[in-house]
Order: C-alpha cells, then sequence, then structure tokens
C-alpha cells in the first residue's frame, strides 16, 4: 500500500510543475512567477533528493519525481532568466 500511495503522490508532484513550465513556453516569458518561488523550489528540489538518497538510495519512482520537477523548473528558469517575449 505505501508503494502505491508513494507513486500516486510522485505522479501528483511530478504533474504540479508542467502546467506552469508549458504556460512559460506559450507565452515566452515567466515574467509573472517572483524569484523567490523558483529559489525555493530549487533549495527544495535539493533537499528533497538528498533526503530520498540518504533515508532510502536510489527508490527509483522516486527519482523520476525529481528529474521531471527540475526539468519543469529549469524550463521555467529559462523564460525567467531569457524571455522570448514579454
Amino acid at each position: 500500500m505505501g508503494v502505491i500511495l508513494g507513486w500516486i503522490g510522485s505522479v501528483c508532484f511530478a504533474a504540479c510543475g508542467l502546467p506552469q513550465a508549458a504556460q512559460c513556453m506559450r507565452q515566452g516569458h515567466a515574467n509573472g512567477l517572483s524569484p523567490l518561488f523558483l529559489a525555493l523550489w530549487s533549495g527544495g528540489e535539493v533537499c528533497y533528493v538528498s533526503a530520498v538518497l540518504l533515508e532510502f538510495g536510489w527508490v527509483w519512482w522516486m527519482i523520476v519525481n525529481y528529474f521531471v520537477n527540475i526539468l519543469c523548473l529549469l524550463v521555467i528558469c529559462r523564460y525567467r532568466l531569457w524571455p522570448t517575449r514579454d
């Protein structure tokens, strides 16, 4: 049961950044997002993956969540730092 709940939580958490990343790509910018939000999200991701690796080792479904979130975060930061439109 714990693994199923873990999968559900991981998928939900990984999916959180997808709509925002897609919106940034459509709009060509991420001007509405606070740099503090992006910094806190980045710090949270680093802490998350560190905790998973230290506590459980390589748990692939948790690490997949991390990589999806990092990909979304990179897309959003790209459009925040180098917008194609304003």
